[in-house]
């Protein structure tokens, strides 16, 4: 067979856009013959390759679309007889005398092995000339016998300069409606759509602005509710609601410092800079300290959604092989970053593993431990841990996490903020009560046991019919034996390891 077209030449007319196009452009002008591309978008994705066929280079490229129920179809909507056998599609393709682009729907799901032969064929065939066939389906299963001739090609989901556009476009397209959003409410609305398809995305903003008389940031939440769908199909994460915010912690002032510093990493203005987005934290330290509650505190202080993964799915097999859950579970969180992933007693999950199990455990934490080097993805690990010393050292070494924080029991400062956090958010007026004598009677007290005396107070003055006082707190104080006590020796070895090994969070 003879190449009766020319050579395809980069068009000079067209700026060069490093991406998905540049990659094919590179792949087609090296003579690849078959390329598969995972994707759930094969329209999106059939857009962009028509759209290389007709711009992309110095002459113009046939284009032709393959699917089971229509055959081949050409870019001018001729279909080519008989070719809803793709045994019969390939051969098509390999008699053309002309260089083209050739994308097929779903055909790995029809692989058989006259199929698998024909596309062997096809790889000799092609390798010559300059046409490429793209196999789209929404996962690659490339069969062993293909797996030489088949390169992968990823197409990335919407960037954030593309859902900007598609918001834009969504707003303009809103009528009789007042708008009330910032620069940074339409940044959190693109932020928030991150990780979702362009239908996806389209139809979360449609909701989240639809019948509404004034758009403000309150309807972010219908953004965000699509993530949550997506996460609820894998059963692995959970999705973790947040009502409250860093202001609500009392203390922790170090903490919040290093978070604030950090609020703006996903900016416009800190990609210009060429700052990379910070990888994670580690909170270790004393039970009920509100490590946790820092947690959730941060995803409402960096407005992103969080995200929790329970490892004792990933290890109890009710989701599947534990190795393949963890990678779902991976696989999952990057597809609807940006978010916060929170780990809640990591100490458990690697369990086993500083004794040499060499199994599973060894396997799930060593692919974790890739994963959280390498990943690319906008997801922030919070962990906490409970049982610092349980920990292996590869997972606390510099790069892991950006810091380690250690979360000591409260200062009388801190109890104090504590009290008036947690009589305020039951309603009740912190000024009618002495706070600082309150915090000097609750020496070696955690934040969780200030607020369960603050509730059991409460309850009883509510039960008294009377006004709720001082007493109450008072009584409950000694009524009430702290963590500090009943563990004074494994919170002395805890703060012991924390001296020289992590920054105080407070």
């Amino acid at each position: 067979m003879t190449e009766t077209a020319q050579t395809p030449q980069h068009s000079n007319s067209m700026p060069k856009k490093q991406g998905f196009k540049e990659d094919c452009k590179k792949l087609i002008a090296a003579k690849y013959s078959i390329v598969a591309v995972p994707t759930y978008e094969d329209e999106r994705c059939i857009q962009s390759l028509r759209e290389l066929a007709q711009h992309g280079f110095g002459q113009n490229l046939e284009f032709y679309t393959w699917s089971i129920t229509n055959g081949l179809v050409s870019n001018q909507g001729e279909k080519v007889p008989g070719s809803e056998d793709p045994v019969h599609a390939i051969d098509y393709i390999i008699k053309s005398k002309k260089a083209g682009i050739y994308a097929f729907k779903d055909l790995q799901k029809q692989l058989n092995p006259k199929t698998i032969r024909k596309l062997r064929d096809a790889y000799q065939e092609l390798k010559s000339y300059y046409k490429t066939i793209f196999l789209l389906a929404s996962e690659t299963q490339i069969p062993a016998d293909l797996v030489k001739e088949v390169s992968v090609l990823d197409f990335e989901l919407p960037s954030a300069e593309e859902l900007e556009r598609l918001f834009e476009g969504a707003l303009r397209n809103t009528k009789n409606a007042k708008i009330e959003l910032s620069e940074q409410d339409k940044d959190d609305f693109v932020k928030s759509a991150l990780g979702l398809t362009w239908d996806e995305a389209y139809h979360a903003f449609v909701r989240a602005l639809a019948g509404r008389s004034v758009i403000n940031r309150s309807a972010l939440s219908v953004v965000i509710e699509e993530k949550c769908k997506i996460v609820r199909k894998e059963g692995i994460l959970d999705y973790v609601p947040v009502d409250f915010g860093m202001q609500e912690i009392g203390g922790l002032e170090t903490l919040k410092k290093w978070l604030s510093a950090r609020s703006q990493f996903f900016s416009k203005e800190a990609v210009s800079f060429g700052l990379r987005a910070p990888k994670g934290v580690l909170l270790t330290g004393i039970s009920g300290c509100g490590k946790s509650s820092c947690v959730k505190a941060i995803s409402q202080y960096w407005r992103l959604p969080l995200m929790r993964l329970d490892m004792t799915k990933v290890y109890g097999g009710t989701a599947g092989n534990p190795e393949e859950t963890m990678r779902r579970a991976l696989k999952t969180v990057e597809a609807v970053a940006p978010v916060i992933l929170w780990l809640e007693e990591i100490e458990k999950g690697v369990a086993g593993f500083n004794q040499g199990d060499g199994g599973v455990t060894a396997r799930i934490f060593s692919s974790f431990l890739t994963w959280m080097q390498e990943k690319k993805s906008l997801v922030f690990v919070a962990a906490t841990a409970n049982e610092i010393n349980q920990l292996p050292p590869e997972l606390l070494r510099k790069g892991r996490f950006d810091e380690i924080f250690f979360v000591d029991l409260p200062t009388e400062q801190e109890r104090t903020e504590i009290f008036k956090v947690h009589i305020q958010k039951r309603k009740h007026n912190p000024e009618k009560f002495k706070l600082v004598d309150l915090a000097k009677a609750t020496v070696g007290f955690s934040g969780a046991e200030i607020e369960q005396i603050v509730a059991g107070g409460m309850f009883e003055s509510f039960n008294q019919k009377r006004q709720f006082n001082d007493q109450d707190l008072y009584r409950e104080i000694s009524k009430t034996v702290p963590l500090s006590t009943t563990m004074a020796e494994q919170i002395k070895e805890i703060k012991r390891w924390a001296d020289t090994r992590a920054v105080k969070a407070s």
